[in-house]
Order: C-alpha cells, then structure tokens, then sequence
C-alpha cells in the first residue's frame, strides 16, 4: 500500500483535513506513514487557500501507535537501523514546532503511543467519548520516547510520567480535564461539527498574525521569563509594522469583517 492509499487529503471549505486510512489495522504509524503525514501538511501549509489543518483517523481508531511489526524487526537488526527507525516521526514532530498554521486534532477511539504523540503535537484536539489516550510501550519493553517533548508541553509533569510508567489509558473526560482535550462532542457526527466550527473561528483571524504568533509561542515558552519579556518586545515590531494591525484596527472602527492580507503578501511588502 502506497503513503497516498495509507493517506487521505480532503478540503472542507478554508480546512485542510488529513485522514490516516488503515482502519482495519487501527491506522498505524509506521515510517511510510509518518512521512506521508509530513508531506501532506507540508503541501497544505503552502496553500494559501488552507487557514487551518486537521489530522483524524479512519474507522474506530484515531491512530493505535506504531507498527510492532516493523519494531520486532529491528531487534535483528544493526543499531543504526534502530537509531534512523522513527526518523520520519521525529521529522514530523519537528515541523509541527514550526506549523505557520493551527493545527487540530479529531479523537474518534484509541490514541495510543505515537497516536497519542500524533494527537499532543497539534494545536487543538477535539475528541468523543469513545477517544482513549495511553502511552502502552513500557507493556512491550519499550519507552514512548519521541513523544516526551510535545506531551510534556501538554500535560501536567507527574500525571504524565505516571502514564509513561505503567500504560495506563485515560478516557475523553479525565484528558479534558486535564487540558489535554479541548472539547468532547457527543458522536462522530459532532467531532466533524466541531471541525467546522474550529475552522471557521480559524478563518475569521489574520493569517499572518498566526502564522509569526505560533512560532513565537514556541521560542517564548521555552525560554527564561527575563529573556521571554525581552524577546517578546522585538517579536513585536511585525505586528506593529504590519499591514493586518492597521487593517484589522480599522475594521474594528468600521464595524465591518477585516480584510487580511496572507503571509506572503506581508513578506513582499518587507522585501
């Protein structure tokens, strides 16, 4: 099977929605996968058209982790087999640091392992009830490594490392309780209501105001306060320099929706 078969690319209106299309093995994600995922985001992160992205799997499973098939084989191995392994899901980790646009997770069933890393590494996630979140690997010997650097971004520390150490599941209620989740809708059928309502509200919002305020995010999190408030000050200046600031400022007077310039015409501009 083919990344494209593995992979669906849809449109819903100003969404581009991703759907991993293995439900009957649960959507694994393995390195074909995984690769796959990072081109497609890829091509919808540079199309203009695209305000917001969404990831959701096929069938009763949101994504079952990796592929055990695939790790068993790398015992009989060589260790730069093992090392360059999960490569590709390292890949796409990396690139949703750098996402220039929102990017939403739908939860139908299981999240497990990298399914559950899949999910942390977006913006936003959404789920139903039947939406399950664990991190299993220890179960097989195993330690669900990669995705420590987005869940620990996400969850509180202990209550995270609590579910690294024994593969407990926790269900759609205690992960939004927790913030992990953003919502829980009642059925499938509402999941994709949501969708729609969270592409909408991405819409509505400067695309260029996005795109700088979620990768400063990222660099301002992860420093010092000192050093956040001063790097702050200087991220500031594209917004104050902007066209969007004085445009959506005078749609504010004018009691009318903002016309907003896109990313590339604000980078033309400052060329």
């Amino acid at each position: 099977m083919s990344s494209g078969e593995k992979i669906l690319v849809t449109r819903r209106g100003s969404l581009g929605l991703v759907t991993l299309n293995r439900a009957k093995e649960r959507n694994p994600l393995d390195q074909e996968t995984a690769a796959g995922l990072r081109d497609a985001f890829l091509g919808l992160f540079a199309d203009p058209q695209v305000r917001s992205v969404a990831v959701t799997g096929d069938g009763d499973a949101f994504c079952a982790g990796g592929d055990l098939r695939q790790m068993r084989e790398l015992a009989e191995g060589d260790v730069e087999d093992a090392y360059l392994w999960p490569g590709a899901i390292v890949d796409l980790h990396r690139l949703m640091l750098e996402a220039p646009k929102p990017v939403i997770a739908a939860v139908h069933g299981p999240a497990y392992a990298g399914g559950m890393g899949l999910a942390g590494m977006c913006d936003v996630i959404l789920a139903t009830p039947k939406a399950r979140f664990a991190m299993p690997e220890v179960k097989i010997g195993l330690f669900p490594m990669i995705i420590v650097a987005h869940l620990a971004r996400s969850l509180p520390r202990k209550r995270l490392l609590e579910m690294m150490l024994t593969g407990e599941s926790i269900d759609a209620d205690e992960a939004h309780r927790l913030g992990f989740v953003s919502k829980v809708y009642p059925d499938r059928d509402g999941l994709m209501e949501g969708l729609d309502a969270y592409a909408a509200k991405f819409e509505a919002v400067s695309p260029a105001a996005v795109r700088l305020g979620r990768r400063a995010f990222t660099l301002l999190s992860d420093m010092p306060a000192g050093q956040a408030l001063d790097a702050a000050q200087f991220l500031n200046l594209p917004f104050f320099l902007g066209g969007d600031l004085r445009e959506g400022t005078q749609a504010f007077f004018d009691r009318r929706p903002p016309r907003w310039t896109t990313p590339d015409d604000e980078l033309e501009k400052t060329s």
